[in-house]
């Protein structure tokens, strides 16, 4: 099978969900802002732990995370500038974290445990914990700013456990403790509930929509920062490193592709929601960003993620 038909029937369960997500909804009544909380909260900080704790670390490896968040922040403020020529409203500081951000988790993972082995999985959380980090810190920033003051964003940002779970399990990993055998088996069932709960968000946010709110600046501008300015910094890394520094190695190559390929992040959904800008414009523009992931990234994939290794 190649890898083309291989992540269409990897991704098509992911879809399932999404629909499943608005049936819940719709018809059971079940509410966007409590999972968005569980997510965002409870859930993702607990994968991130996970990651970091599990991952075999060296020099090379620790600087994924660092990559992929100075990317993400890169890219953050670089379409937050070129959004305040369009946007004079808080549909800026939405257009800037989703630049940086991606479903590099909810969507993200089943491909990498498809095409990748254990350790290149680790490499691949350490590179999404990179882009969770940005989100948590850079994005939420400048996000809340649409919403709150910068002080009150500052507040915010204290408060969200996603940091020190990061820390506590790089601290951890770094001393040496090994977690019991029984947290592996728990941390199996909340990466479960990571994909699940992240595509049944975009579900349940598209279903309080009477209508689509499509914005087609908004949308054409997601789609060039996800799909074209995301890859192309991605590519731009490999190619430095390949020609020149000569510090990263193929696996990571591959964590950072895949990494820079996927649509655009539910978490955005999540972070709207709380913070209350627009969620249901951000809902839109993931819901879209995901149909056209189904031919984009099996095509990308298929194109170059052999020629990497």
């Amino acid at each position: 099978m190649s890898i083309f038909t291989a992540l269409i029937a990897k991704i098509a369960p992911l879809y399932v969900l999404m629909l499943m997500g608005y049936i819940a909804a719709r018809f059971l009544h079940s509410h966007r802002d409590t999972v968005a909380h569980l997510l965002f909260y409870m859930i993702t900080p607990l994968v991130i732990f996970s990651g970091v704790v599990n991952t075999r670390l060296d020099a090379s490896v620790l600087s994924v995370p660092l990559i992929s968040f100075l990317i993400a922040s890169f890219l953050c403020l670089l379409f937050y500038s070129l959004s305040k020529l369009i946007w004079t409203d808080s549909t800026k500081n939405l257009m800037a974290i989703s630049a940086g951000s991606g479903n590099t988790g909810y969507f993200g993972l089943p491909i990498v445990l498809l095409l990748m082995n254990d350790q290149g999985e680790g490499i691949y959380i350490l590179a999404m914990l990179g882009v969770t980090l940005y989100e948590s810190t850079v994005g939420f920033y400048i996000l809340a700013k649409g919403t709150y003051t910068a002080s009150e964003c500052l507040k915010k940002l204290a408060k969200l456990p996603s940091l020190y779970s990061f820390l506590l399990g790089l601290i951890i990993n770094l001393v040496g403790i090994k977690p019991p055998e029984a947290f592996a088996e728990f941390t199996g069932y909340i990466k479960g509930s990571f994909t699940v709960l992240g595509m049944m968000l975009i579900g349940l946010s598209l279903a309080g929509l009477h209508h689509l709110k499509i914005d087609y600046k908004f949308i054409g501008m997601t789609f060039l920062a996800k799909f074209v300015a995301w890859p192309l910094m991605a590519l731009g890394v490999i190619y430095a490193d390949t020609h020149w520094t000569q510090f990263l190695n193929p696996t990571i190559y591959n964590a950072l592709f895949l990494l820079s390929i996927v649509p655009l992040a539910a978490n955005t959904v999540a972070l709207a929601a709380i913070l209350k800008n627009q969620p249901e414009k951000s809902a839109t523009a993931v819901f879209l960003s995901t149909l056209f992931a189904i031919g984009y990234v099996p095509l990308m994939a298929t194109l170059l993620f052999e020629k990497l290794l």
